[in-house]
């Protein structure tokens, strides 16, 4: 190479930037998402450190050998995932491989929103409130006489005669039932394959406790149910994140970011996701699956609203399509029934159990018995009740499109084909900033900051749609007051700013 062309590559790469991109090309799907994943990498491994000045695009572009379109594309998705900062006349810098801006900024922003927001119910909040934060509204009456039908079934005196109630795995027919009521659902399920938990939040806690060690690596939707990143933030879990578009999380990138970082755990909602409410396709269910088995990759597919379709029926389970991969399917009653009964279940591979089984007996030594055998009698007429439950939501949801397009018409929000939320967006603004008015006119809600692992999607918010139709309307009611107010506030001060669309 002529000193001619050693120049025209300009200033060399630091060494260890160097290193963490040796055999950056290998991998899946485009060159700037092969980048993108491999600085992500070296971000996890903290051989790039926060606050490390990434290369001008022009400068990395020549040294690679790649069109600066491609680096600024790379520096572009890394910037959407809260890996860089990015600031005219200041250059890139690394923020952190769990997306945490400037040395965990977000991450203390995201559990601070997820203590001081979505549990305010439990404390300070007022007493005329309407709570809009969550999607645990009372079931309806119908649902109430099935609840009470099925625990006026359970004989207490020949269910105490069985024994202490001790036991860590279930109630043996209460697994029974449900490995039968998911082999219905395409998922062929055997009895040892299912452990009871006291909801899917417990159930997302005891893998945490399995498969996490402080500093070990989770790939994410962004965004994503916020419970997960709590159970998974506890255990010490680093982040890192894959966007979620029309047809949930992006595989390529899921592809590329496993193939450059040493992931411990990859946690998806794929059917009727929570907030978006989108639905993965059967082909990306497949890729998926495919990963999980050629990578031996332990995946938890969290299944808690998918069958609550209000749309076309979504394909089966991710775990349907590898039954030798190390896919674990989180399920419960809470979202099908009623948030009190308080029963989950992990479905895995029976070695995967036999792990979890002495963890659950040191959290809490077995799932009420009671509501255990609640739930046998409730799956015994699951069919029914779930009719009535969709013929109820798909109302309130309709009602909630009517009260959006009446109150509130510049807000954008897509219909979702099932689930219990809408992701709706504003037009300017911060959710979290119109969080604390709407706390003033009456009304909690969960700005999109709570959702997101890296403490984006400020101009989003979640609405869940299954309260009682006069909660509805009275809380949408008093959020377009809200928002009304914080209109008129952002004019004032010369404030407004477009949103992001994504």
């Amino acid at each position: 190479m002529t000193k001619a062309n050693k120049r025209s590559l300009g200033p060399r790469l630091p060494a260890e930037l160097r290193d963490a991109l040796d055999g950056w090309r290998h991998g899946a799907g485009p060159l700037y998402q092969r980048l993108a994943a491999a600085l992500a990498a070296a971000a996890e491994r903290q051989d790039l450190l926060p606050g490390t000045k990434l290369p001008p695009e022009r400068v990395l572009a020549a040294q690679l050998g790649v069109a600066r379109a491609t680096v600024s594309a790379a520096y572009e998705l890394l910037e959407l995932r809260g890996l860089v900062h990015r600031r005219q006349g200041r250059g890139t810098h690394v923020a952190g491989a769990d997306g945490a801006a400037a040395a965990g900024r977000a991450a203390e922003l995201t559990t601070s929103l997820q203590r001081n927001v979505l549990f305010r119910r439990l404390g300070e909040c007022p007493a005329d409130a309407i709570d809009l934060l969550g999607s645990c509204a009372p079931p309806s009456l119908p649902v109430r006489e099935a609840l009470a039908a099925a625990a006026g079934a359970v004989d207490l005196h020949e269910l105490a005669a069985e024994g202490g109630g001790y036991l860590p795995l279930g109630y043996p027919p209460l697994r029974r039932a449900i490995a039968a009521h998911l082999t219905a659902q395409g998922l062929a399920t055997a009895e040892d394959e299912v452990l009871v938990t006291g909801g899917a939040q417990q159930a997302l806690s005891l893998l945490a406790s399995c498969y996490i060690a402080p500093g070990a690596v989770v790939v994410a939707e962004d965004p994503t149910f916020p419970g997960a990143i709590d159970a998974f933030r506890t255990a010490g879990a680093r982040i890192l994140t894959v966007p979620v578009g029309p047809s949930g999380a992006d595989t390529d990138l899921l592809a590329a970011t496993l193939s450059q970082t040493q992931a411990r755990l990859v946690y998806l909602m794929p059917t009727f996701h929570n907030p978006t409410g989108c639905v993965m396709p059967e082909s990306a269910r497949r890729e998926i699956a495919r990963l999980s088995r050629g990578n031996q990759l332990p995946v938890v597919e969290d299944n808690t609203l998918a069958e609550l379709a209000l749309g076309c029926q979504p394909p089966p389970p991710i775990a349907a399509y590898a039954h030798e991969a190390p896919i674990i399917s989180v399920g419960s009653l809470s979202k099908l029934f009623w948030s009190g009964l308080r029963v989950g279940w992990i479905r895995a591979p029976r070695p995967v159990i036999a792990q979890l089984g002495p963890i659950k007996a040191v959290a809490d030594l077995g799932t009420s018995l009671v509501s255990q055998a609640i739930a046998v009698n409730l799956l015994s007429d699951a069919d029914r009740i779930l009719r009535l439950r969709r013929c109820e939501l798909a109302g309130r949801l309709g009602l909630l499109h009517d009260l959006l397009e009446q109150r509130l018409p510049d807000w954008r929000w897509r219909r979702p084909d099932g689930g219990l939320t809408v992701w709706a967006q504003l037009p300017e603004g911060s959710s979290a900033d119109l969080a604390q008015i709407a706390r003033s006119h009456g009304v909690l809600i969960a700005p999109g900051t709570v959702m997101s692992p890296t403490g984006r999607f400020d101009d989003y918010l979640r609405l869940p749609f299954d309260h009682q139709p006069e909660t509805l309307e009275q809380g949408i009611g008093r959020l377009a007051h809200a928002w009304q107010a914080y209109h008129d506030a952002l004019g004032a001060h010369g404030l407004r700013q477009p949103g992001v669309i994504v």
